[in-house]
């Protein structure tokens, strides 16, 4: 499900012709526990930014000063839909072990009911008497018995199917999170780095992809 992701986080130092130094970083959630998914295309986005970044400080702050904010709304998208998947997780585990304690707690109502039955036994003073107590209750209990190991390898097993339906939700949800990280994240830097050669900035007010950033 979850494998290691790297904190996108870039740190540009610009020197000037006059000596002074510019610093401009572009973070994604700095302060977020929350580790982000990266791959190879977006590390070398990010390196052809740092070469592009030092060659124009002026146009490298417009366009950090554009694109930064859609780079923190892809972050804080896939927070919130990494959060909600790990929520309707727990969610749906913790009703379906409410829907399954019933089941158990009859279960094991019947089999505590069927081995009281031998208890009178026990108390027979006549040994043939005690003994045929015992048959009798052996008798009748095995059956309930074997209803009780019916039921419960039932329920094993229905439970098993709910628990790896949630787990394959879980997985699904978090690998569609973590794609429209990923497709929005390496967008988003290929238009900087347009932007940083000498592209200019869009001349809509949106973003010209599908990715809410909001």
């Amino acid at each position: 499900m979850s494998s290691p992701h790297l904190v996108l986080a870039l740190f540009l130092a610009l020197g000037l012709a006059t000596g002074l130094e510019l610093n401009l970083k572009l973070n994604l959630k700095p302060n977020s526990k929350l580790k982000f998914p990266s791959n190879k295309k977006i590390l070398g986005l990010q390196q052809q930014t740092e070469v592009l970044a030092a060659r124009d400080p002026q146009t490298t702050q417009q366009c950090f000063n554009y694109y930064n904010p859609i780079l923190s709304g892809i972050a804080d998208r896939y927070e919130k839909n990494y959060g909600q998947c790990n929520q309707d997780y727990s969610t749906g585990s913790d009703q379906v072990i409410l829907t399954f304690n019933r089941t158990l707690y009859d279960i094991q109502e019947a089999a505590d009911q069927g081995c009281a039955a031998f208890w009178p036994c026990g108390s027979i003073v006549d040994y043939v008497e005690a003994f045929q107590c015992f048959a009798n209750a052996a008798a009748d209990e095995s059956k309930i018995l074997y209803q009780v190991s019916a039921n419960a390898t039932e329920a094993a097993g229905n439970l098993k199917i709910h628990l790896q339906t949630l787990d394959t939700q879980l997985e699904i949800c978090l690998n569609s999170a973590e794609r429209d990280f990923v497709e929005g994240t390496s967008v988003t830097y290929e238009a900087l780095n347009k932007c940083l050669n000498g592209g200019g900035l869009p001349a809509a007010t949106t973003p010209p992809w599908d990715w809410d950033t909001t």
